[in-house]
Formats: C-alpha cells, sequence, structure tokens
C-alpha cells in the first residue's frame, strides 16, 4: 500500500494549492501495479515504482472557467491508453517515457519521461508541463506553464 511519503507529497500539494484545487488520494498496492504494467509491456522502472509510491491514484481537480477539470493519476486509465500510442509518443519525444494517467475532459494521457518530465500527450500532439510531479501540478493549476504542441 501507499507509504508516509505518499501523504507527504500530497498533504505538501494540498497545502501549497489550498483552495485551488482539491486531491483524491486512494490506497495502491505497488506490487500489484507495477506487474500490471509489466503485464500490458512496460518496464516497470525503479523511477515507475518510486512514482506509484509517491503519489499513485491521485485524482487533483481544479475550477478552470465555468468547469472543474482534473488530472488522474491511475494504473486502470494509464494502461487503458493504447502501448502503440505510446511507442509513438516516445518516438515523437524522442526518450522514453510511462504512462501514468489522464488529464482534461479530452482524456490526454499524462505521462513521466525518464528524466522527470511530466507531459500531455494526445491528439493535438505533446505538451511539456513541468519536470516533477508536484511542479507539473502547481504549473497547470495556476496556468503558468508553456501549452505549446510539439
Amino acid at each position: 500500500m501507499n507509504s508516509d511519503k505518499e501523504r507527504d507529497a500530497v498533504h505538501s500539494m494540498r497545502v501549497s494549492l489550498a483552495g485551488a484545487a482539491t486531491f483524491e488520494a486512494y490506497p495502491l498496492d505497488v506490487e500489484d501495479a507495477c506487474r500490471r504494467y509489466a503485464e500490458a509491456g512496460y518496464e516497470a522502472t525503479p523511477q515507475l515504482r518510486e512514482f506509484l509510491e509517491t503519489y499513485g491514484e491521485l485524482t487533483v481537480t481544479w475550477p478552470f472557467r465555468d468547469r472543474e477539470v482534473e488530472v488522474k493519476i491511475s494504473v486502470e486509465e494509464s494502461l487503458d491508453i493504447l502501448p502503440a500510442r505510446v511507442r509513438y509518443f516516445n518516438k515523437h519525444l524522442g526518450r522514453s517515457a510511462l504512462p501514468i494517467g489522464i488529464a482534461f475532459s479530452t482524456e490526454e494521457a499524462v505521462l513521466l519521461a525518464e528524466n522527470g518530465d511530466i507531459l500531455f500527450a494526445g491528439d493535438a500532439g505533446m505538451q511539456r508541463v513541468a519536470n516533477g510531479f508536484e511542479a507539473a501540478v502547481q504549473a497547470v493549476v495556476t496556468g503558468d506553464w508553456d501549452k505549446t504542441f510539439f
């Protein structure tokens, strides 16, 4: 199950974005999650394992204009992204990235690149949000990120 480290990281984001976003964290069996990634054809890297221990099964929701938007870190949602799409994104990115969730009503893939970058990827292309998940959440909730597609 998730460790105290996860609760500390989520608590830190809750404090830093108090009033701007809500956070819902759910339990996750990291061993089972890594097994599921491997069965889907992904390498369950130490980086993925650490990410899942820290942020696995987390939904971040915030208001945007007249609706709420969310980033959902979910093993199930991640593994619903077709592996062929992830391979395409990796080829376009020029390095390895693993699916870790979905974002927005358009269900953009949320990717964790091997260098720690968090990216959104979908039909319109890819966007780098930030390096590190906490920085990415801060950037996307506040709208302070480069929304350029590449």
